[in-house]
């Protein structure tokens, strides 16, 4: 309930300790009116609020009282030119730095005001939680997060400010699961300690340097980086480090096991990060984002298919693979994956014949190149390393690197001349074809190459997307502005595809490509899935199947019970 008025305060479960003056419905420097409490923390409250215009834009207001000093006023962080403003209003110097950076990592503030009493930051509405309020979360999500943690902290680094703050509460986890920096109010400048600016270190989060700060001590760098360490620990444990978790004097490192049970790479990052002394963690927290990338190349999966000839058909035409293959070289594990999931089409004309011709044929085009690399690869080489543009290369068995999307193009070319020859040297057959949609799962680097109406898509915490085009009538129709997306569903021409293997000589592949992070999944299908199920449909089943394989076969089921007009198959990767 509202301290002021009463009214229930939605965001927040206890607002008897709030206080302020922002109530739902009020309306702030005659712009902003307020309507829910979004967190709150040592004396700030933030607001959820709307501006008062027609566009209904949102922003999030901070509240303190105006009696409250700036807790950055004389740390020295504002640059020539930027001034204390006339009227005294806390948040001034916390406002000036938040909205100094322009990065996604980042929350901008707009603007500072004083009114009645209180103080108020307007800061870009963000919608997600603070770190503090996350439920448990995954080993290699903390990875990714901590790649984001020294990505933001680098900024400041770069600028000269140390944020001596790095703690649960200081960032948001947005919707898309990206962390974003929100408070300032401990930072201070790289350097000396000023004695009239001390830093009110954080038990479980602070650096041990800031809890024995004398004369002759120094805002480092470092600092941030043991906070790091510690903040990732409290993601991975759902608590702090405490006086109960010992440094060993002769290893200088904290016993991690048996509390936490991480791999031996990640653990032995976070005892750097957790040394006790400054000049025994990493350099810089570049340093420690090159060590968390290169551990990040380590990505675990869960695969699972399934296929059914469905309720209308006699024959299933459709053909997959999943295939797995996992390198170690200097401990750094490299898993590979491959999928495929391809729609035989022709009947009579030996439809299964094209579909599992293509698939056996991309099959051993990349295993032949990938395993007999990962065999010669003792002389120094990874199997998989990134190309400069984000992409990956592989070590092929001719020694030269080859790109993911290059070996996928031609894997397929060489699919699609193998029909072609076994339509040659069997002329009953004339007409077969196959849809064909290959997935290589290179560490989180997917890369799918794409022929035909089979799709892929990818499941995030944003939703469903579709990441490949069908090449069909229909859908050139829905582009061209012919007919509505409703329509292609049903549209006597949805099955009649322009592009297909085994069709002609010369073939045009798509290739798209994107990085996954932990917990999202791609689905492979035949059009006899999303022929029966929508997009959200799919979304859900698997959303409501942490298991792959459960996933992919209640999608199947589920596309049975929709009627089940033709072969369905389904492949589900998920990114753990």
């Amino acid at each position: 309930m509202c301290s002021q008025c009463g009214a229930d305060m939605p965001g927040i479960a206890d607002t008897s300790e709030l206080g302020g003056a922002a109530c739902i419905g009020a309306r702030l420097a005659d712009t902003y009116i307020v309507d829910g409490v979004r967190w709150a923390w040592e004396g700030v409250t933030y607001h959820g609020a709307h501006i008062d215009e027609a566009n209904g834009e949102r922003v999030i207001i901070a509240e303190r009282p105006a009696t409250d000093p700036d807790p950055l006023a004389d740390a020295g962080l504002m640059r020539p030119g930027e001034t204390l403003a006339l009227s005294v209003n806390p948040f001034h110097t916390e406002h000036a730095l938040l909205s100094r950076f322009d990065y996604s990592g980042i929350v901008k503030s707009r603007s500072v005001f004083v009114e009645d009493d209180h103080a108020y930051m307007v800061l870009d509405s963000t919608d997600g939680d603070p770190i503090a309020d996350l439920g448990p979360v995954t080993e290699g999500e903390v990875r990714a997060w901590g790649l984001q943690l020294c990505q933001i902290v680098s900024l400041l680094h770069r600028q000269g400010i140390v944020h001596n703050g790095i703690e649960p509460s200081s960032f948001i986890v947005d919707a898309q699961r990206r962390l974003k920096l929100a408070r300032f109010d401990r930072c201070r400048p790289s350097g000396a300690f000023r004695s009239d600016s001390p830093v009110l270190p954080r038990p479980g989060f602070s650096a041990p340097e800031l809890h024995r700060v004398d004369a002759d001590s120094v805002v480092d760098p470092r600092s941030d980086i043991f906070s790091i360490g510690a903040l990732l620990f409290f993601m991975l444990s759902g608590e702090p480090l405490s006086d109960d978790d010992p440094v060993v004097a002769e290893k200088g490192e904290i016993e991690l096991y048996p509390k936490l049970i991480i791999a031996p790479g990640f653990e032995r990052i976070l005892n750097r990060a957790l040394a006790p002394y400054p000049e025994d963690r990493y350099r810089s927290v570049n340093e420690m984002k090159l060590a968390l990338a290169d551990l990040n190349v380590t990505v675990n999966v869960r695969a699972g298919h399934f296929t059914d000839v469905g309720k209308v058909r006699e024959l299933n035409e459709d053909s997959l693979l999943v295939l797995n293959l996992t390198q170690y070289f200097e401990s750094v594990q490299t898993n590979i994956g491959l999928y495929i999931v391809s729609d035989g089409m022709g009947g009579e004309a030996a439809g299964e014949v094209a579909s599992r011709v293509t698939v056996r044929a991309i099959a051993e085009w990349i295993t032949d190149k990938l395993i007999s690399a990962s065999l010669r690869s003792t002389h120094g080489e990874r199997i998989a390393a990134e190309t400069e543009t984000g992409g990956i290369r592989l070590a092929s068995s001719t020694g030269a690197d080859v790109r993911a999307s290059e070996l996928l193009t031609n894997a397929i070319i060489h699919a699609n001349q193998e029909v072609l020859q076994y339509a040659r040297l069997n002329p009953h057959t004339r007409g077969l074809g196959a849809t064909v949609t290959a997935a290589m799962l290179v560490g989180n680097s997917l890369t799918i190459g794409h022929v035909g109406d089979s799709r892929a898509y990818v499941i995030t915490a944003r939703g469903i997307e579709q990441f490949t085009e069908d090449h069909s009538i229909v859908e050139r129709m829905v582009r061209e502005g012919q007919i509505e997306r409703d329509e292609a569903r049903y549209h006597p021409y949805r099955n009649v595809i322009y592009r297909s293997i085994g069709c002609r000589e010369e073939i045009e592949i798509d290739i798209v490509r994107c990085m996954l992070r932990s917990g999202e999944s791609f689905v492979l299908c035949s059009d006899g899935l999303n022929g029966m199920l929508t997009d959200d449909q799919i979304h859900d089943v698997v959303n409501r199947n942490p298991e792959p394989t459960q996933a992919a076969k209640e999608l199947v089921v589920a596309a049975n019970a929709h009627g089940g007009e033709d072969n369905i198959s389904v492949v589900v990767v998920t990114v753990l």
